[in-house]
């Protein structure tokens, strides 16, 4: 399969727009909103259903990179440079996001996170529009759980978006052909919440980016706080208020970053309830490198905070995370024979058990490596390439059959992250408190030999995104510290072997500004002219 046939132009299997996504936020099969709202069954159902589409694969596009919110955590990762194709490009369903290829407004690749997330959003609006026939002073303990989990999932998502589409400034060397137009300037996504009318969504604006914080993720967070207050859930498919903490500790680190006043301490302070809250602690060597556990259960450690879930029965052969990003499986060519592997320049930065995710060059000279293939000895030598990552195993461990090695958890916050964040809040206060703080983690958790010092709050923001960038490989999270602190990416003189994936950007890369759809300015007015640069053609390869 070649690559080339993965591209398929929009306008050909637009989905559609956002504007024809906005309907009755109710059933119409003769319930009103108020008997939905007081019909614990339906309620039950229409919340359920908002986790169960995060994993639904082949719902907009009908290509192997279609599969929800895992998939959307890969072209993250991708987009880093911190990821390497070590084996067979022409199975690697993902070279867009990693070649910057087709992704702008005319291309299917291009939209998969704008119709994705409003997609969610709107099982959101439908949960919380139809419990605003009920006042809040009078909702019930079912009715509070259900319209926090909806409130926090909207936050996280709009949060996911306002970060994706803030035109941020990319001003490397590399770069040209690359310019923000004063218009689009700290604008972002649209708001669409269960008060948006179809009419109003036909000429609907791109928000500031503060709009979106200030009118969406905040007044969420803070109703979702009130709501899951008393909330005990089952499962870490839904978001409780540990997890709620967590959301708005990531939202106020973003504006503590823009230099919103008081920003940095909250973030600080609800990171740490965030730890607090749920009585987590990080993942243990054993748990990290678990072969039949690893990456892939979240009641199997205390560090998972939220995560999505898969079942047997809701999963597809190809169309899945670990088909992608596990090498150990042997249904599929996506893994073992495409070979996702580490940037080299980023794994000669890790110099402690999380190293071992990714197979040295010396092999079991380095380390004795464990799997859940019996053969897995030979199978690492003979199949994988150095540096091929194994940090995600086959759902307990099997390795031959797809309806259970596919059917896995995916970790969406991690406790590691509250206490990276913890630590840059601090340190955007007191440098040395920051410092302190990253210096405990890494010795309790990660590395007891750690030592750093700073001299500067960017130097302790390099760290923190270095340690994100080795900690969280592969679950997209680096993404966001690597667009918000400008990191860059550095594939010249790696171990990447194709000169199409070889990048060099100082700063960030122009397609981490990610282009609004054809098809939906073209439903709506509001956005003509109004969208971000192609970032196509806007960094050269670098040819080695």
């Amino acid at each position: 399969m070649k690559t080339i046939l993965k591209y398929i132009i929009a306008s050909a299997v637009a989905t559609a727009s956002l504007s024809g996504c906005i309907k009755e936020t109710f059933p119409t099969n003769g319930a009103t909103a108020d008997q939905v709202a007081e019909s614990t069954t339906a309620l039950d159902a229409m919340v359920n259903a908002i986790p169960g589409a995060l994993t639904l694969y082949a719902q907009n596009y009908s290509q192997a990179w279609d599969f929800g919110y895992p998939a959307i955590n890969v072209s993250l990762t991708c987009m880093t440079g911190d990821m390497v194709v070590l084996g067979n490009t022409g199975y690697d369903w993902f070279a867009n996001w990693m070649c910057n290829l087709y992704l702008s407004e005319d291309y299917v690749t291009g939209y998969q996170f704008w119709y994705n997330y409003y997609s969610w959003i709107k099982s959101c609006n439908d949960v919380i529009s139809t419990l605003s026939a009920v006042p809040e002073e009078s909702l019930n303990s079912d009715q509070r759980s259900y319209l926090g989990i909806a409130l926090a999932f909207r936050a996280q998502f709009y949060l996911d978006l306002v970060r994706l589409f803030e035109p941020k400034e990319c001003n490397g060397s590399q770069v040209h052909d690359y310019t923000i137009p004063d218009n689009i300037k700290d604008l972002a996504c649209v708001i669409v919440t269960e008060n948006t009318s179809e009419e109003q969504a036909k000429s609907n604006p791109r928000a500031t980016v503060t709009e979106v914080y200030d009118q969406v993720i905040f007044p969420d967070l803070e109703r979702a706080e009130r709501m899951l207050a008393d909330y005990a859930r089952t499962s870490k498919k839904m978001p409780d208020l540990s997890v709620v903490y967590g959301i708005a500790a990531r939202a106020y680190l973003e504006r503590g970053s823009a230099g919103v006043d008081g920003a940095s301490q909250k973030a600080a302070d609800y990171a740490r309830k965030a730890i607090t809250a749920g009585s987590y602690s990080p993942l243990t060597q054993t748990q990290w490198e678990d072969p039949t556990t690893g990456f892939n259960s979240s009641t199997s450690n205390s560090s998972w905070m939220w995560c999505t879930v898969q079942t047997s029965e809701t999963v597809h052969n190809l169309y899945s995370f670990i088909a992608h990003m596990s090498t150990e499986e042997d249904w599929t060519n996506y893994g073992k024979s495409v070979c996702r592997g580490i940037n080299s320049n980023l794994y000669a930065e890790i110099a402690d058990f999380r190293k071992h995710s990714w197979l040295d060059p010396g092999l079991f000279d380095y380390y004795d490596y464990k799997s859940c293939r019996p053969d897995y000895q030979t199978f690492f030598a003979n199949t994988l390439k150095p540096l091929t990552s194994i940090k995600f195993r086959p759902g307990q461990g099997n390795y031959t059959t797809y309806t259970v090695g596919n059917a896995v958890d995916h970790p969406l916050m991690r406790v590691e992250e509250m206490y990276l964040i913890e630590a840059e809040a601090l340190g955007a206060q007191n440098l040395s408190e920051g410092v302190n703080a990253l210096n405990s983690f890494m010795q309790s958790y990660r590395q007891p030999s750690y030592s750093f010092s700073a001299s500067s709050l960017k130097e302790l923001q390099e760290e923190i995104g270095l340690q994100a960038r080795i900690e969280f490989w592969g679950e997209g999270i680096a993404f966001w510290y690597k667009k918000r602190l400008a990191l860059g990416i550095h594939l010249a003189n790696s171990n990447c072997p194709d000169d199409s994936y070889r990048f060099e950007v100082d700063g960030r890369a122009p397609w981490w500004n990610l282009q609004i759809p054809r098809t939906e300015w073209q439903s709506n007015s509001a956005l003509v002219g109004m969208n971000n640069p192609d970032p196509s053609n806007t960094v050269d390869n670098v040819i080695e």
